[in-house]
């Protein structure tokens, strides 16, 4: 069968529609509403990402480890990977008795999505100042990003996986 002009410009515009239709369906979403209803999931996802740092600046890893469900992950920014929130919680301990001892995290972007119902995937750019080398000398300020996957369990958002990136201005890999 054969479709005149009008009904093939008809054809393609239904379908461009439905194309378009079933593609937004199918994109994550930027915010999303709390599977408890009425509440606004991505600022719950931030509050998680602000308590993180205010934890770190305060020091405060009981606090911090509270932010983690018992099965996380944790890859930082030299690539060690810690598994589960004690060791997290442990290492943190370590590093903020030396080298992070006196520092400060400031968050200055948080991105965050929604890949399927009670999943939530937060990037977020940081500044860190006032760490040391191992040897105690003052290092200067560092900047970077942190990936965290966050599920939604009994009511609130816990950080499920972590992986911490240091970025470095001006370079596109690491020398070869």
């Amino acid at each position: 069968m054969f479709l005149g002009q009008s009904e093939t410009v008809l054809a393609l515009s239904v379908s461009a529609l439905l194309a378009v239709s079933v593609g937004a369906a199918e994109q994550p979403k930027v915010a999303d509403k709390s599977p408890q209803g009425g509440t606004d999931a991505a600022g719950e996802v931030r509050k998680v990402v602000d308590t993180f740092a205010e934890c770190w600046n305060r020091h405060d890893m009981n606090a911090f480890a509270e932010l983690f469900a018992p099965d996380a992950e944790f890859v930082n920014v030299v690539g060690l990977w810690w598994k589960g929130k004690d060791e997290i919680k442990r290492t943190h301990e370590r590093t903020h008795a030396t080298i992070f001892k006196n520092s400060r995290v400031t968050i200055t972007d948080v991105s965050v999505r929604f890949p399927v119902s009670g999943i939530a995937i937060a990037r977020s750019r940081w500044v860190l100042e006032g760490h040391v080398s191992p040897e105690g000398a003052p290092l200067p300020p560092r900047r970077g990003i942190l990936l965290t996957v966050l599920t939604h369990r009994s009511g609130t958002w816990l950080i499920t996986d972590a992986q911490n990136t240091d970025v470095i201005e001006g370079v596109l890999s690491r020398p070869q």
